[in-house]
């Protein structure tokens, strides 16, 4: 039996993948808990709608990416954060401070792109890392 699977399933497949499962598993199991429907015309052209959405948002996200990457890799970035006398910021900073600061120098960039290795919780200079699915690069950002 065919199926379209609506979300992970372990050993199976992955949402929105059309895999073939035996008859009574597919009735008994997968479609009675919604985690598949049937492979039918109707449900197979939705799926090829969803697939063709998504390549497009995921291409438009790679252009975010490229764009804020240069950008990000032409200047730094400056965060400022309340200190105490020795340095030591009161708070971490955090991707929504990064995206803050990107947007105040007219670079779009999305929360979830934003990775921080580690806490900063010191002013100076850092490095953080921007990721869109497999494509990295790191920038500098610097704390005052």
């Amino acid at each position: 039996m065919k199926v379209i699977l609506l979300q992970d399933v372990a050993k199976i497949g992955r949402k929105h993948e059309v895999v073939n499962v035996p008859d009574g598993f597919g009735q008994n199991k997968l479609i009675p808990k919604g985690w598949a429907k049937p492979a039918t015309k109707d449900n197979l052209k939705q799926i090829e709608q969803i697939q063709v959405e998504k390549g497009v948002k995921q291409s438009v996200a790679a252009e975010r990416f490229f764009a804020a990457k240069k950008a990000l890799s032409e200047s730094t970035l400056v965060l400022k954060n309340h200190k105490n006398d020795k340095g030591h910021l009161f708070a971490a900073i955090k991707p929504e401070g990064v995206v803050a600061a990107a947007l105040e120098q007219g670079i779009v960039v999305e929360k979830s792109m934003i990775k921080i290795a580690t806490p900063i919780k010191t002013t100076g200079e850092h490095e953080v890392e921007l990721v869109q699915g497999e494509n990295r690069a790191t920038f500098k950002i610097n704390i005052e």
